[in-house]
């Protein structure tokens, strides 16, 4: 699944909580521990970022998105119409200082490296889009 998108961007880091599926909270007899999802992401050479314990704003953004979910879901007919809307109509006032009224789509094109941008035109143009 990381080379579906390996034309864009190498994932470099990852923030999650402490939540046992992203962080083994438990030591063996030699005080190691080590998750699966730690040793995917080591085996992949992603940092590993964790949120400060009780401390919901590191995870802000994701939280506020599933809300934006639950909230407008009922709305659409289905996820991707719904995923759509979010990351290309739906205006986002976070996203830039500079720039007030960005879509996710907007945000992420206008960030993303030259050399990057490159690379996904070329890619584009071999699939034929």
């Amino acid at each position: 699944m990381l080379d579906d998108f390996g034309e864009i961007r190498k994932i470099g880091e990852v923030i999650t909580d402490h939540g046992s599926q992203f962080f083994a909270n438990k030591t063996d007899k030699e005080g190691e521990s080590e998750s699966s999802f730690d040793a995917f992401l080591t085996e992949n050479g992603i940092k590993h970022i964790k949120a400060r314990v009780k401390h919901p704003q590191t995870n802000g953004k994701i939280e506020k998105w599933y809300h934006t979910y639950e909230k407008n879901r009922n709305l659409f007919d289905d996820f991707d119409k719904f995923l759509n809307w979010y990351n290309s109509t739906r205006y986002h006032e976070s996203l830039d200082e500079k720039h007030y009224l960005q879509t996710p789509e907007d945000a992420f094109w206008a960030r993303l490296p030259d050399g990057c941008k490159l690379n996904q035109f070329l890619s584009r143009m071999e699939k034929g889009f």
